[in-house]
């Protein structure tokens, strides 16, 4: 019978050099009377449970998460956080980093899957903490080589992260974002209730349409209009929740021509309706 090793994932994905570059780092808090904007990162985020406890959702699932928690969250995953029980706020910390994805490991199957996220509860929570602040101060600082810095605090934790759990978790290489595909991800972005057509998009990054969908999907793993339709349901989930908005001011609202179509989407993306979303959400 074959065993499983994990330096078989290594030699498979090149991971003997991660080549971490950081791309964001925050921080949060949230309180009881103010939910956090549903996040869509177009890379992989991990986050750290500071203080308290809450829900975080992610896609359809929600777990409980509560302080010292690591988090870690695939590119283009819908997610936010909620705070539950007796507590007043929770403090979140994070960073983004560039061309990797987690996967889920199976050692009986001799399998590795793709995943949303990882979840784990961190035990030396001190250190933990300390790198991620680190990683903050770094990436938000204007010191000579203060990115670097944070690219390299980033791998150190992530690698030791990966060793401490290569029986449950793998990291895969995505392919570099190139600034064309950039742009046109971050045109997207702004001009979400426009009427945009692959035509125009793949006039702007210089590529025939072809060459625009398979560089865009091998970039952010869904082609130039579903991420626009995922940009549109993101947006289209925080007016629910923080609006009182109708569903047809929302669908108008978010670039859909029509409200039908509207709750066609959202319901095939979300597996409920807009209405009932909002009515889960705000209870």
């Amino acid at each position: 019978m074959d065993t499983f090793n994990t330096n078989d994932i290594d030699r498979e994905n090149d991971i003997s050099d991660l080549g971490i570059k950081v791309l964001d780092s925050q921080k949060f808090i949230f309180n009881k009377n103010y939910s956090s904007r549903i996040q869509f990162h177009p890379f992989t985020y991990f986050y750290f449970l500071i203080n308290d406890e809450g829900k975080l959702s992610i896609e359809n699932e929600s777990i409980d998460v509560r302080q010292n928690d690591l988090i870690i969250i695939n590119s283009n995953i819908g997610h936010t956080m909620y705070i539950d029980g007796n507590f007043e706020n929770c403090e979140v910390i994070g960073f983004g980093v560039e061309s990797i994805s987690i996967s889920s490991v199976d050692k009986k199957k001799n399998s590795v899957n793709p995943t949303n996220f990882f979840h784990a509860s961190l035990a030396d929570e001190e250190k933990a903490l300390s790198t991620f602040e680190s990683i903050f101060d770094e990436y938000n600082s204007k010191d000579l080589y203060s990115r670097s810095m944070a690219n390299s605090l980033a791998s150190i934790f992530i690698i030791n992260i990966l060793r401490a759990n290569e029986d449950k978790l793998a990291i895969q290489h995505d392919r570099k974002i190139n600034h064309q595909i950039d742009y046109v991800k971050s045109y997207i972005d702004n001009n979400y209730a426009e009427d945009i057509k692959l035509e125009q998009l793949s006039t702007m990054a210089y590529m025939n349409k072809f060459h625009l969908i398979s560089e865009f999907k091998q970039a952010y793993r869904v082609t130039p209009i579903e991420y626009l339709i995922l940009k549109r349901i993101e947006i289209s989930k925080n007016l629910l929740i923080s609006t009182n908005h109708s569903m047809e001011e929302i669908s108008t609202i978010v670039g859909f021509n029509s409200q039908s179509y509207f709750n066609q989407v959202f319901k095939k993306k979300t597996m409920q309706t807009p209405s009932q979303f909002r009515k889960k959400h705000r209870l």
